[in-house]
């Protein structure tokens, strides 16, 4: 090839805008699968390789040449966890965009962070806590990437885990555990009016990912706005429309059917397709949703 069409290739290319390919997976108090619990360095070490070999699998099935990857993760323990893990994985172009370091109310660090993995430049990461409202308090906040997304501007990334209703058996309790999952949606459609760089470019795209734990399809979060409020500030729900069969995010059993609590949030992209839930595997009471966005408008 010529110098000059290969530097009008390569230009073209750096320019194109792509998909962005995303997948979101709540991993269950990863790595050790219980609660407040360390198992031991080889049971650890085996549950790590098991997940990036399922992430890296699944990737490789969905992934094309051009696309950018950002996918969002909840219930690691921490951002060594999660450096392990994506190392694990073994593919040179993911890298951490953000760990969450939420801390409990005794100060200690939390067992349940969240994380940003991609494959494209990081602008600005951090994260951030809920804040009190109406003396409620939801529980830990966001995990947030700024990603540079070429030719089509910059991506908001947040990676969430809302409060669930687990141990919840009396009516009180639910209902204040649904106001913590509403509060904080509130909270984050207002930080999205008016967000930006810190340079002052402008945010083109947004994507909110992670486990909700409300089931907008199901009878026992009837009259819950958690995932109005998203809608109605011009989110897509990317199960919009799909039945039961393709959205079980939360694997049922003999007593209970599957739920939809996983979600992958997006504005201003084109469109959405291959909208598919990877396996149910030991690791993890969750499936990973996966989710292609086509480029901006």
């Amino acid at each position: 090839m010529k110098p000059v069409l290969a530097c009008l290739l390569a230009l073209f290319t750096a320019t194109v805008p792509a998909d962005v390919l995303t997948g979101t997976w709540n991993m269950r108090w990863f790595p050790s699968g219980r609660a407040e619990h360390r198992a031991s360095p080889r049971v650890e070490a085996a549950t790590i390789q098991d997940a990036a070999d399922l992430v890296r699998d699944e990737l490789a099935k969905r992934r094309r040449p051009d696309d950018h990857v950002v996918l969002f993760f909840q219930e690691l323990r921490d951002a060594l966890v999660c450096s392990n893990f994506v190392e694990r994985i073994g593919d040179r172009t993911l890298s951490i965009a953000s760990v969450s370091a939420f801390r409990e109310f005794d100060r200690r660090l939390g067992w349940q962070q969240s994380g940003i993995v991609t494959d494209m430049p990081v602008v600005e990461a951090s994260f951030s806590y809920w804040r009190r409202t109406r003396k409620i308090l939801p529980p830990r906040g966001f995990a947030y990437a700024l990603l540079d997304g070429g030719a089509d501007g910059l991506i908001a990334c947040y990676c969430v885990h809302l409060k669930s209703n687990y141990g919840a058996t009396r009516p009180e309790i639910r209902e204040a555990n649904r106001l913590k999952r509403e509060l904080a949606m509130e909270q984050f459609r207002a930080l999205t009016k008016k967000i930006q760089a810190q340079d002052g470019r402008r945010v083109t795209r947004v994507i909110l990912a992670g486990d909700f734990n409300t089931d907008p399809f199901g009878g026992a979060f009837k009259g819950e706005r958690t995932i109005d409020l998203l809608t109605e500030a011009g989110f897509v729900n990317c199960f919009a429309g799909m039945p039961l069969a393709a959205r079980g995010t939360h694997p049922g059993n003999t007593r209970y059917p599957d739920s939809t609590l996983d979600f992958i949030f997006h504005r201003d992209f084109a469109a959405q397709t291959g909208c598919e839930l990877s396996p149910a595997v030991p690791l993890s009471d969750h499936r990973m949703v996966w989710l292609r966005l086509k480029r901006q408008r």
